[in-house]
């Protein structure tokens, strides 16, 4: 659906608690366009950090796209219990700095076209400059209007380096137990109204789009729906290659202005591992919902009777569901 709407782009990743690689790639073929003709972002689970590790899941990653990534990904710099289990201290076979070490030499060879990181903080970034043979090319995080990610996107345009948004139309607050600030935000609504025009009526998601790539990085939004992928993936005007919506200086701000007014998480949420099951006789589906409403998540699947378990970092409170793979029934 999404390269059928016209996006260029698909961000997957190993992580299978949330991504299924495997289904981006036979999309992909499917699809009928040529594998030169899009790039794709996949990441590298912190629980296969080490030089060899990492080294084999390039490997795999590069076997289900046709023998090379566009762009590969430490997902995160380091594990934690929530993440990779508690008994990952003894399992995992290195840190970010082995891997690093295998990605420079997958792109040194041609296997990886780029490499960067994910979910790094400035600092974080500044040190693996300091560390590396071939600088990272891409960072992808969290931006959106409220968390705009400004200094990390500092560091990134100082040192040459691509910014890659994610969740940039909230859904990264949901995750943290907290409703989405974007879409009822009267500030984004007011904007929305004041460039829309007689020909094209602007959304929320319209303004915070061109807001991101008007603060130059490159937008990665999701959505299940059809129209809105569709709506994504038109940003551009087909002929001019320009953008459809460009918002003035004086809007820009405005959105630049609602950095940091929307409270986080506070810092004793307590993260937990959640660790699903499959004892039954058929393969499920596994949803997290979102709370207070919303449509449920797909992080993972649960082979029947004793299959490989899932594990999932989440906070206290939050729930999931699970849906039989034939039909769609439902269970909590």
């Amino acid at each position: 659906t999404v390269l059928a709407a016209g996006a260029r782009l698909l961000d997957t990743a190993q992580a299978s608690e949330w991504y299924d690689e495997a289904a981006a790639a036979d999309g992909l073929e499917k699809s009928g366009i040529p594998r030169g003709d899009v790039v794709v972002v996949t990441k590298l689970h912190p629980r296969d950090h080490g030089r060899k590790t990492c080294a084999r899941k390039i490997v795999e990653s590069a076997a289900l796209f046709g023998g090379y990534v566009d762009v590969f990904l430490q997902h995160y710099p380091a594990c934690w219990d929530g993440l990779c289990g508690p008994k990952w201290r003894e399992e995992v076979e290195g840190d970010w700095r082995d891997s690093w070490r295998a990605m420079e030499d997958a792109y040194e060879v041609g296997a990886l076209k780029a490499i960067g990181v994910s979910n790094v903080d400035a600092g974080q970034l500044e040190e693996l400059l300091g560390f590396a043979r071939v600088k990272p090319h891409v960072v992808q995080a969290w931006m959106d209007p409220f968390h705009a990610n400004k200094q990390l996107r500092e560091t990134c345009a100082k040192h040459g380096i691509a910014f890659m948004a994610y969740s940039s139309l909230g859904t990264q607050w949901e995750a943290q137990r907290r409703p989405n600030p974007v879409f009822s935000s009267p500030e984004l609504a007011h904007v929305a109204r004041r460039v829309s025009t007689k020909h094209r009526t602007a959304s929320v998601a319209d303004v915070v789009m061109a807001w991101v790539v008007q603060r130059h990085a490159i937008a990665i939004p999701r959505s299940r729906s059809p129209e809105h992928i569709k709506a994504n993936a038109q940003l551009y005007d087909d002929e001019t290659g320009r953008l459809r919506l460009v918002l003035n200086e004086r809007d820009l701000e405005v959105v630049d202005g609602l950095d940091n007014s929307f409270q986080k998480a506070p810092a004793n949420d307590e993260e937990v591992a959640a660790t699903f099951e499959n004892e039954g006789d058929e393969a499920v589906h596994l949803f997290w919902k979102p709370p207070g409403g919303g449509v449920p998540v797909k992080v993972g699947e649960l082979a029947p009777k004793g299959g490989e378990r899932v594990t999932i970092s989440t906070y206290r409170g939050h729930s999931f569901v699970a849906k039989l793979a034939r039909g769609g029934e439902a269970f909590q």
